[in-house]
């Protein structure tokens, strides 16, 4: 019984900053930006309120895409969808989505 188990989510391990004030992250600023770095996808959700994950889906690791209208993130590869806290919502992918702690301290971005 071993494939009935839950998987654990599965991720990058990864740990960097993000200086909102670099025009490169100048999407950050707006509900609804996003950008990957390391291989995780950091989102603004509200105003100051930011949310990270794996980008990579755990059904076969094709590389998500935010979708700002459904809020949720799709794969391209077989139709996969996952909700901003990284659970599987439809499709084919096996387990949830890593997720990461973001911290924000003036305008720099922590992500653990």
């Amino acid at each position: 019984m071993e494939s009935c188990k839950k998987q654990a989510a599965t991720g990058p391990n990864a740990s960097f900053t993000i200086d909102l004030a670099d025009p490169g992250y100048a999407a950050l600023k707006t509900v609804g930006g996003s950008v990957v770095k390391s291989g995780i996808i950091v989102i603004c959700t509200a105003t100051d309120t930011y949310v990270a994950l794996s980008d990579t889906c755990t059904h076969e690791g094709c590389q998500l895409n935010y979708n700002q209208q459904s809020n949720d993130l799709v794969c391209p590869c077989h139709g996969g969808t996952f909700d901003l806290n990284g659970k599987v919502l439809g499709g084919p992918p096996p387990s949830a989505l890593k997720t990461y702690t973001v911290t924000q301290s003036g305008t720099t971005l922590t992500v653990k």
